[in-house]
């Protein structure tokens, strides 16, 4: 029955890329594995990294970026026989996708939200534009806790994909067709009397403007008095405790924001890991970072700081 299942990935996989979705093979099928990566067939492919030991370690960074190309899909596919098909979520496939599990469909079916996708545990997947600010995958812990069940698959994440399937059974698409929008998402929910910052938690309530900048006796000034350097990377610290690597990215943000060029940002992404790789267990690279800061000058450019002194003589 499943003989001629990596065919059938591949030309679903090939019909999201043209779409513009980036995607990336999974086990798939019956593996205790299913809804991982596809090691082999990505490091046969050249998306793997060096650890410490001299080993490769698959990875999929570079379809955070790209999307594959046919030669990849039939290496993937064809070749390595994935049965697998994973969605990469965020800017580049222009998607975020809520993930809810068993345990948070009577909060589903409260809110009224029609799935797209149905999981073969019993739960929904729910798919929504990217709303163009960084979302964190995996349930952000800074807009506040989520309700029981819920997740969110943002920039850096995956969800998998009809017509995938696991142990469990298939992954299955429902007739809905309209994404959900972010207004349909209350910014409160209320769950056994306990009170859940349900859209601020998705990551789905854009992020205020930057602190903006003071005068410091630790600030100088350049000739055209650009936002410091340094003030930047302190603040994106700040973030690094949720996630270094949008730490990263937001000082990306900024440095482009405020009228530096990306080559000007990679000089100094150094200093911030340097600032932020003891934070959080496992390792973070500076070539990890390099890459949170150049996606960030794909974005569309913010508005620059303002000093707080120059606000007040306005």
């Amino acid at each position: 029955m499943y003989e001629h299942e990596p065919e059938q990935m591949f030309q679903e996989a090939c019909a999201r890329v043209a779409c513009g979705l980036s995607v990336i093979p999974t086990g798939g099928g019956i593996s205790p594995k299913a809804k991982q990566p596809h090691h082999e067939a990505l490091k046969a492919t050249g998306h793997f990294t060096i650890n410490s030991e001299g080993k490769r370690r698959s990875s999929w960074k570079e379809m955070q970026r790209r999307l594959p190309r046919r030669d990849e899909l039939e290496a993937w596919y064809l070749t390595h026989r994935a049965r697998g098909l994973g969605i990469v979520t965020g800017q580049i496939s222009g998607w975020v996708v809520i993930d809810v599990d068993p345990a948070g469909l009577d909060l589903l079916k409260d809110l009224g939200w029609a799935p797209h996708v149905l999981t073969p545990s019993g739960g929904a997947h729910l798919y929504l534009r990217h709303p163009g600010w960084y979302v964190a995958s995996n349930a952000s812990r800074a807009g506040g806790p989520l309700p029981p069940g819920f997740d969110v698959r943002g920039d850096g994440g995956y969800i998998m994909a009809p017509p995938s399937r696991n142990r469990a059974g298939p992954y299955r698409r429902t007739d809905q067709r309209r994404a959900l929008s972010i207004e349909a998402i209350p910014e409160e929910v209320t769950v056994d009397g306990v009170t859940y910052p349900l859209r601020a938690a998705l990551g789905l309530v854009r992020p205020a403007p930057a602190i903006k900048a003071s005068c410091s006796p630790r600030e100088q000034h350049s000739d055209d008095d650009q936002v410091p350097v340094w003030l930047m990377i302190d603040r994106a610290a700040e973030y690094a405790c949720e996630s270094r690597n949008k730490g990263a990215f937001m000082f990306g943000l900024w440095m482009n924001a405020n009228g530096y060029l990306q080559h000007e940002a990679l000089r100094h992404v150094e200093e911030y890991v340097g600032l932020v790789a003891h934070l959080r267990a496992g390792p973070f690279t500076l070539e990890e970072a390099r890459q949170a800061v150049a996606s960030a000058y794909r974005y569309d450019k913010q508005d620059p700081w303002r000093r707080q002194d120059d606000e007040h003589a306005a």
